[in-house]
């Protein structure tokens, strides 16, 4: 039996890399029309994603987003157009250096994702191991201002810091993240799992590993925004398929998962559509809104 939505959600939370975007990093005419669709019929559309707001620029100009925008992961709520800062979730700057102190002890550069309007950067590197090929890809196609340092002491004193994390094959980062939650404990809110792009253009699977303040996560600015809108939460669609979307496919309303998400996504969905490159998600909207999947 097809689960359906009972009525139209009022909110509806998008992720990007392998849901509204296909591989190439695009949104197709059929995504983005299904974004027209939904907001027509009087559907809030909001694209939640682990980017940063910079990262994800040309994404919201595709679908001409006017609305707001959850970034990092959940961690900040932007205005969609102008990219201001509405709400943000810091790492304690104790935390901040503890962690990356971790991080380049076992031989990888620590990323630390800043507000830029307090520190003027996009990104802090600190340490001295090569940037992996993933990042470096990255940074050259994202207008990114990214600032790198040697050493810790080099670094201080350190703002804003949104996320601090870091980017490597997944076995090597398994025995971080442990060493990191031993550390620290509940006073953040750790992921460790796989980068969706890198593995095109690198050819390796690599794995991220993202540090931030306890309790974020997409769902939880998901629910601070109802309650700024005076939405239920049963009111609340989204479409999503890596492991950052799982608490929010989870406890909204009606969660959908994509065909190429992942297992632990697709078991706790209400409902399944077809895969990134093929417009899963425009047969979502229908979903959505007519209550049949084309």
């Amino acid at each position: 039996m097809v689960t359906r939505p009972r009525s139209i959600p009022r909110l509806l939370v998008v992720d990007l890399d392998g849901t509204l975007l296909n591989r190439q990093g695009r949104v197709s005419a059929a995504n983005a029309e299904a974004v027209r669709r939904a907001e027509a019929a009087g559907v809030e559309v909001v694209v939640a994603t682990g980017r940063s707001w910079l990262e994800s620029r040309d994404a919201l100009e595709a679908i001409g987003h006017a609305g707001v925008f959850i970034g990092a992961g959940g961690a900040v709520l932007h205005d969609s157009r102008s990219g201001r800062i509405l709400t943000r979730r810091t790492v304690d700057t104790h935390l901040v250096e503890s962690i990356a102190e971790s991080i380049i002890r076992h031989g990888h550069l620590a990323h630390m994702l800043q507000d830029p309007n307090e520190t003027g950067a996009d990104y802090v590197l600190v340490g001295d191991a090569r940037l992996d090929a993933a990042s470096e890809w990255w940074f050259r196609v994202h207008p990114l201002t990214v600032r790198t340092f040697a050493t810790l002491a080099e670094a201080r004193p350190f703002g804003a810091t949104i996320r601090v994390g870091t980017v490597a094959v997944g076995a090597e980062l398994a025995e971080l993240a442990h060493v990191i939650r031993e550390d620290v404990g509940d006073r953040i809110m750790l992921q460790h799992w796989p980068a969706l792009t890198e593995h095109e253009v690198t050819g390796s699977a690599t794995h991220l590993l993202e540090c931030f303040a306890p309790e974020t996560d997409k769902w939880t600015m998901t629910l601070a925004l109802c309650r700024d809108r005076g939405f239920r939460a049963d009111e609340v669609a989204a479409v999503g398929d890596g492991l950052n979307d799982r608490r929010l496919i989870a406890e909204c309303g009606f969660g959908i998962a994509m065909a190429n998400a992942d297992e632990r996504v697709t078991k706790v969905a209400k409902a399944h559509v077809g895969h990134h490159d093929e417009d899963g998600f425009a047969e979502a909207v229908t979903l959505l809104l007519e209550g049949v999947v084309p």
